[in-house]
C-alpha cells in the first residue's frame, strides 16, 4: 500500500466534487480529485445533457443562492468559451405559488404573473390549464450538465488538481489532525477530505463517525422528440406528484417526476421504472403540443435526499461534507463548490 501526502482530497468528481476541486486548485492548493468510475459516468447524480436552472423557490435562501450562482456560471463560461447555462425562461404552474412569489420579490428577482391561457399564447408549445396560475421568471432555463461537469474537471486539472479515475475510496480514517483516504492501492493522507460522493457518501462517512441523515432514491427520467427545444422555457408543475420538463439540447424534451422513485442502493444497476415513464408520458401529452408522447429514451439517476430537501454543507474536524443535493443541487454548483472549498481552507 502506497502512502501519499496531499493537502486536500476531494472524493467524487460529479458536479459538487469537481466544482470544489476547481475552487481549491484556483487558489493554488494541492488537490487530488478521486472518482470511483469515470468522469461523466451514468451511475450517480450528475450525468445527462441538462438540468433546470431557476431562481424560483419558496425560500429566499435558495433564491439568493441561485442569483449568486448565475454570475459564477458566466465566469466559468468566459474562462472556457463554452456555453453552460441557456437562459430561455422558466415557468412554475400550480395553485400554491405565493411562497415563490414572496421569496423572489424579497430578493429583488424579476417575475411575471400569468395564467395558463397567457402562458400558452406566449409559448405555443404549451397546453397549460387556461385558468391555472403561472409564474414566469426570465432568468431561468437549463444548465448543460454533462458539459458542465467536464468543464469543471478540466478547469480543476488545468489549475493543478490531480484527477484519479476508476478508483473507489474504500475507507476514511482520522489520522492525527488530518484524515486518511484509503483506496485499493494508495492511501492519501490529507489535511482535509471533502466528501462529495453523492449516495456513496453515507457509507464513507461512517468510517469517521459521521452519520449522514440521507436516503438515496432511484429516479426515472424520459426523453421525447421536440423541435426547437433550446428555446422553450423550463416547467415545474407543482402538483402531486411534482412534474418537471426542460429542454434537452440535441435530444428534444426531458421530463420526470420529482421525488417519484424508490429507495435504492447506489451500487445496484439502474433500472428504468416503466410505471413512472407511463405517468411522465401522460403529463407530457397533456401539457405540450407537438411532442411525441412516446419517449425515445429513458434512464435513471440518483437523488440523495434529506428529509426537508435542504443541502448539507458543513465541516466536521478534517472532513467537509458536500451532500446531499436532494435532486435540486446542480444549478448551484459553482457556488457550493466555492463554499465547500472555503470550509476546507478554514482553520
Amino acid at each position: 500500500m502506497t502512502l501519499e501526502e496531499v493537502e486536500f482530497a476531494v472524493v467524487g468528481a460529479g458536479m459538487a466534487g469537481s466544482a470544489t476541486a476547481r475552487a481549491l486548485a484556483r487558489k493554488g492548493r494541492d488537490v487530488v480529485l478521486l472518482e470511483r468510475f469515470e468522469v461523466g459516468h451514468k451511475r450517480g447524480s450528475s450525468h445527462g445533457a441538462s438540468r433546470i436552472f431557476r431562481f424560483s423557490y419558496d425560500d429566499p435562501v435558495y433564491v439568493r443562492m441561485a442569483m449568486e450562482a448565475l454570475p459564477l456560471w458566466r465566469e466559468l463560461e468566459a474562462e472556457t468559451g463554452e456555453e453552460l447555462v441557456i437562459t430561455a425562461g422558466g415557468l412554475d404552474a400550480g395553485k400554491n405559488l405565493d411562497g415563490h412569489v414572496a421569496a423572489l420579490r424579497a430578493c429583488g428577482a424579476e417575475l411575471e404573473l400569468l395564467d395558463g391561457d397567457a402562458a400558452n399564447r406566449r409559448f405555443p408549445v404549451l397546453n397549460l390549464p387556461r385558468s391555472e396560475p403561472v409564474l414566469y421568471q426570465p432568468d431561468a432555463g437549463i444548465a448543460k450538465a454533462d458539459a458542465a461537469v467536464r468543464v469543471f474537471v478540466s478547469s480543476a486539472v488545468a489549475g493543478g488538481a490531480r484527477l484519479v479515475e476508476g478508483t473507489a475510496v474504500q475507507e476514511l480514517r482520522l489520522a492525527g489532525e488530518g484524515v486518511e483516504v484509503a483506496t485499493e492501492d494508495v492511501t492519501y493522507r490529507a489535511r482535509v477530505a471533502v466528501v462529495a460522493a453523492g449516495a456513496w457518501a453515507r457509507g464513507l462517512l461512517e468510517g469517521v463517525g459521521i452519520e449522514l441523515p440521507v436516503t438515496p432514491t432511484r429516479e426515472t427520467v424520459a426523453y421525447f422528440h421536440l423541435d426547437g427545444e433550446a428555446t422553450i422555457p423550463s416547467l415545474v408543475d407543482w402538483g402531486d406528484p411534482i412534474f418537471y420538463a426542460l429542454a434537452n439540447p440535441g435530444g428534444g424534451l426531458k421530463a420526470g417526476l420529482h421525488h417519484g422513485g424508490p429507495v435504492t442502493d447506489p451500487d445496484d444497476a439502474g433500472v428504468v421504472d416503466d410505471d413512472t415513464v407511463a405517468q411522465v408520458s401522460e403529463r407530457v401529452a397533456a401539457r405540450y403540443h407537438g411532442v411525441d408522447p412516446e419517449p425515445f429514451d429513458a434512464e435513471t439517476c440518483i437523488y440523495t435526499n434529506t428529509a426537508d430537501e435542504r443541502f448539507i454543507i458543513e465541516r466536521r474536524g478534517p472532513v467537509v461534507i458536500g451532500s446531499a443535493c436532494s435532486g435540486h443541487g446542480f444549478k448551484f454548483a459553482p457556488l457550493t463548490g466555492a463554499r465547500l472549498a472555503d470550509l476546507a481552507l478554514a482553520g
